[in-house]
């Protein structure tokens, strides 16, 4: 708004008119006094705290599996959305079935037919026939036996013609032969009804695995997923034609929670804190990691060391540790960067005042300090590490001391203030 100088004089002039009467009619100056500033304080806290070193680490999945094809086919039916959560056993893509279902029929007819052949192999009618053939020889035999016996005598004394008696002889021997081969007969039986009934088990188990792997390949068209996590974008569109030489990957299901973060140790480091890592001691014991993601915020979930590797990378000089870290809300996706604390050593008597308190001035780290009466002093700090959203001060500060945490920016040393006094957040 533009001000004429001639009313800026007028307004002046009535402003010490009305100081002079003011003053005329004895009036206080305290009328005009402008109240402390209100500003929250917070004491300073001594107590131990762990030390962390920072590193660089990555977040994986602890399991992603790439959704391959096993069956050639039209993708028919895509039933998921792109990087949604899906589950461990969820009908996700599904191949057309017309030419497998087919298969899988005609292995069981297969199948049918070589039982069949198997139980009509086990069968004994060729053996009864050769059994009944045997017997009749047999018995054969025995009549001639009988006949011979009873010619030999008469045939010595000369009661029969020697005639009849060969007769009689030849009867006999072919009677023999006839045994002799219904017994080669009935062994030939019982060794082809052997055979023919290994073969025929042979071809029942070769049906049996065909229709097993028609019904396998039907089970391929249909893809669900292998594990509970996030699924990627689809790669290949409803109505192709997949197959496992031509599409190597549909999709990719990755894990989600817990997702494991992986980090990399300087061997200096790793000698320092070997005795807490994972495979010196239990779960219960191990160290908490915080992992502060790549907006500089903590994530609010604490991580476990849970392996190290075989041994250090000779090209890096490092080692790598892996961590899991809860992710019910799924924030951490895999690929992911940021900073790992790791708790390395602890300070005993370490004093505490939250990082806000903090400011800069000409390269130097100082705090407004509340003294009695509410005066604000400005006092020399010398800060150390981070823990959390507080730091350390190393020098310059005694426990119990109030600094200001809210307000500065209206406050200058000397100033009288009303003070607040709010708890420190994020003390371990």
């Amino acid at each position: 708004m533009h001000i004429r100088p001639g009313s800026f004089i007028i307004s002046a002039a009535a402003a010490a008119g009305l100081a002079g009467c003011s003053a005329g009619h004895g009036t206080s100056g305290n009328a005009l006094h402008v109240p402390p500033p209100a500003v929250q304080v917070t004491q300073a806290v001594q107590r131990t705290v762990p030390i962390t070193a920072e590193y660089v680490a990555q977040t994986q999945a602890l399991q992603s599996v790439d959704l391959a094809p096993r069956v050639e086919g039209i993708l028919e039916h895509v039933y998921f959305h792109n990087g949604s959560l899906v589950h461990k056993g969820q009908t996700l893509m599904q191949i057309q079935q017309d030419q497998y279902e087919a298969s899988v029929q005609a292995a069981q007819g297969g199948l049918d037919k070589a039982q069949a052949d198997l139980l009509r192999a086990k069968s004994n009618v060729q053996n009864q026939t050769a059994l009944a053939k045997l017997t009749q020889a047999l018995a054969s035999l025995n009549y001639q036996t009988v006949q011979l016996a009873r010619m030999k005598p008469l045939a010595q004394k000369h009661a029969v013609s020697e005639e009849d008696y060969d007769q009689t002889k030849t009867q006999y021997d072919v009677a023999v032969a006839n045994v002799a081969e219904a017994r080669a007969n009935l062994q030939d039986v019982e060794l082809n009804q052997r055979t023919g009934v290994l073969t025929a088990q042979g071809n029942v188990e070769e049906a049996k695995a065909q229709l097993t792997n028609a019904q396998l390949n039907l089970g391929y068209t249909t893809i669900a997923s292998p594990v509970t996590g996030i699924i990627s974008f689809i790669k290949v569109d409803e109505g192709n034609v997949v197959s496992p030489a031509k599409t190597p990957s549909l999709a990719t299901v990755s894990t989600i929670d817990p997702i494991k973060v992986e980090l990399q140790l300087s061997e200096s480091d790793y000698l320092k804190i070997a005795s807490k890592l994972p495979s010196l001691r239990p779960v219960a014991n191990r160290p908490k990691l915080q992992f502060v993601l790549s907006n500089g915020s903590t994530y609010p979930y604490d991580g476990t060391p849970v392996a190290i590797n075989r041994a250090i990378d000779p090209s890096t000089g490092t080692i790598s540790i892996e961590s899991t870290f809860p992710n019910p809300q799924a924030l951490l996706r895999p690929g992911q960067f940021g900073r790992v604390r790791l708790p390395i050593s602890q300070q005993v008597d370490a004093v505490l005042i939250p990082q806000s308190a903090l400011q800069s001035l000409q390269g130097i780290t100082v705090v407004y300090v509340v003294g009695p009466g509410g005066k604000l002093a400005l006092r020399t700090v010398t800060p150390g590490s981070t823990i959390g959203t507080n730091v350390i001060v190393t020098s310059g500060l005694r426990r119990g001391e109030e600094v200001v945490v809210q307000g500065i920016g209206r406050v200058h040393a000397g100033d009288v203030v009303k003070p607040t006094l709010v708890p420190m957040a994020g003390t371990v």
